[in-house]
């Protein structure tokens, strides 16, 4: 089996751009909900309008459909699987889960300039971000997302770069591959 690597995590603690920087290392493609809306969009011929108009209408179960096409990628292997969609893949085989989190500040203070949104707007995402993905979580696993038993590591991003995070996944990564051979 090809090696797949799922990163979950906090909203703004770095999922996203931590696997960008792993990809680079690796070579793996990332998969994440925006990725499986854009190619499922673009294969229906559907406008984004059309398809969350369907989603609304109940016509397309959205969590579903992400957790299918997530995973047919994490049967192919050599794909980071990341964010909300790495939640829903957490039943499958992985070399390397991961659960990135940071403080609740550092944590606003990424949404809010990612997003051009005021410290306050991000803090609310941050959460209800937390409070949804927990909700999945449970619902799926029975725990709380935080839990730690779901993961391979636990990285607090506080104060670390995107980079150093992906260089640390990356090292892990070898050294669990190493492991596995033995």
């Amino acid at each position: 089996m090809k090696p797949v690597i799922i990163v979950a995590g906090m909203l703004g603690a770095g999922c996203t751009s931590v696997a960008f920087e792993l990809s680079k290392l690796t070579g793996f493609e990332v998969v994440n909900s925006e990725r499986i809306i854009r190619e499922v969009v673009s294969e229906k011929g559907a406008s984004y309008a059309m398809f969350a108009e369907m989603v609304r209408d109940g016509e397309v179960d959205l969590e579903g459909l992400i957790r299918n096409v997530a995973i047919d990628y994490v049967e192919e292997g050599n794909v980071i699987v990341e964010g909300r969609t790495a939640f829903l893949v957490l039943d499958r085989p992985a070399i390397l889960k991961v659960f990135l989190y940071a403080d609740r500040r550092a944590r606003a203070e990424r949404v809010a300039k990612r997003r051009g949104v005021s410290l306050a707007e991000a803090e609310r995402e941050v959460e209800v971000s937390d409070e949804d993905r927990n909700r999945l979580v449970e619902r799926l696993y029975r725990k709380p997302f935080t839990d730690p038993s779901l993961y391979d590591a636990v990285i607090n991003t506080t104060g670390l770069s995107y980079e150093a995070v992906a260089q640390l996944l990356n090292e892990m990564l070898r050294w669990k591959q190493r492991v596995s051979k033995a």
